[in-house]
């Protein structure tokens, strides 16, 4: 994903992520897509209210089950913080400064809370951190601890170690589904292109959205693998995997009311992609992007391959950031729209779900904002996370 360097410095940004190619840059420019901007109506009443400032980097914002105020913000470089929205409280709560590795997309990725957290207090990080002398994505288990600003030793166990061959296409979000079964996205593991044909090879989570239940006995393997996963029993693949061909699904989100499982997924040289995710779905990469052949360019074989459920290209953005389906109470007009953003343009898109049909791309809102990431409250409000300036604003209506 092209995330965390500044849309201000093009030139150090490219050499720095080798995502964006020199062709893509110094070719003729290809038109891009007509994407209509709704302008009657009440998408314009749409607005974003400061919540929350003073973060450097944020990558997630979560809620907390037990407090419905409470935003959980983390950072990038490996900080986790708590800020009350009634109270206007904030503290630190997690530092793992010098544990994470920091370089190119890697760092404090994501964070999900156990669905029995009242009972248990557990919660799982995903992270990027060098150890045995390879950066490694650790998939971790803490349990919350108020009284103490917990560290990196305090782990209670590591769930799940995969070695990063690159600083790039890392992934990051970790969520329970409605299931209660705890789901991962993994990017191809770096440099631009698959170089390594990851995306493809269902021998490996990279490239794949896993699957996997943790293990509460403290004596057991640390998780289990549910029975109803697609490959359990299936030579040649790892039973964890969900689904896959997937280049770097940095934000997914369930739907609060159907369940339905929406990836957004960063492209290479021309499309951005948002994926429905289907129980054992292959999404083409790095045979397709978008709707589109990539390896080879032209020719290529779809046939077993999942589409997309829309793209834009880059004359409209260049690093999709996933978003939710709107099924909160303040703003009716987005009632059941899928709201996600660009990271790079700073456009704010919608679609409308569920309609049985491909769906139309709407522009909510041009911005300057990096957004970074999505949160969600137990409401069913939703919140976004400026990277670049570290603030965190609600969308509200305008007044």
């Amino acid at each position: 994903m092209r995330r965390f360097a500044s849309k201000f410095f093009i030139f150090p940004f490219v050499l720095l992520f080798g995502t964006v190619s020199f062709s893509l840059l110094f070719a003729k420019s290809k038109k891009p897509v007509e994407v209509p901007t709704k302008k009657s109506g009440s998408f314009s009443d749409l607005d974003f209210e400061k919540v929350g400032s003073g973060y450097r980097e944020p990558t997630d914002i979560q809620f907390r089950p037990d407090e419905p105020d409470t935003m959980v913000i983390l950072e990038k470089r490996g900080k986790i913080y708590t800020f009350n929205l009634s109270k206007q409280e904030g503290k630190i709560i997690a530092d793992f400064t010098g544990h994470v590795e920091t370089r190119s997309e890697e760092g404090l990725l994501g964070l999900a809370f156990h669905p029995r957290f009242q009972e248990n207090h557990l919660f799982y990080v995903n992270a990027v951190s060098k150890e045995a002398g390879k950066d490694q994505t650790l998939i971790l288990e803490f349990r919350w601890d108020e009284s103490k600003t917990i560290q990196w030793k305090d782990r209670k166990r590591v769930l799940l170690r995969v070695d990063q061959p690159y600083s790039n296409h890392n992934a990051g979000q970790l969520s329970f589904g409605p299931d209660g079964k705890l789901y991962i996205g993994f990017g191809d593991g770096g440099a631009g292109g698959d170089p390594l044909k990851n995306g493809q090879n269902t021998s490996t989570y990279l490239g794949s959205m896993i699957r996997i239940e943790p293990n509460l006995e403290a004596e057991a393997p640390a998780y289990k693998i549910p029975e109803d996963n697609p490959y359990k029993n299936r030579p040649g693949y790892l039973p964890e995997i969900w689904a896959y061909g997937l280049r770097n699904p940095w934000r997914f989100s369930f739907d609060s009311q159907t369940g339905d499982l929406y990836a957004a997924d960063v492209g290479q040289n021309l499309w951005e992609e948002v994926d429905l995710i289907l129980k054992g779905g292959n999404y083409g990469w790095n045979i397709t992007e978008g709707f589109h052949c990539f390896s080879p360019p032209n020719n290529c074989s779809k046939q077993g391959l999942q589409d997309p459920l829309l793209e834009y290209d880059h004359g409209i953005g260049q690093s999709i950031t996933g978003g939710y389906v709107y099924r909160g109470k303040n703003l009716s007009f987005l009632q059941g729209w899928y709201i996600f953003a660009d990271f790079v343009s700073g456009k704010f898109f919608a679609f409308e779900v569920g309609k049985g049909k491909r769906p139309k791309l709407r522009i909510l809102k041009e911005t300057h904002h990096q957004i970074s990431t999505f949160g969600r409250d137990p409401s069913g409000e939703l919140y976004f996370a400026d990277f670049g300036t570290g603030n965190i604003f609600r969308l509200v209506k305008k007044n």
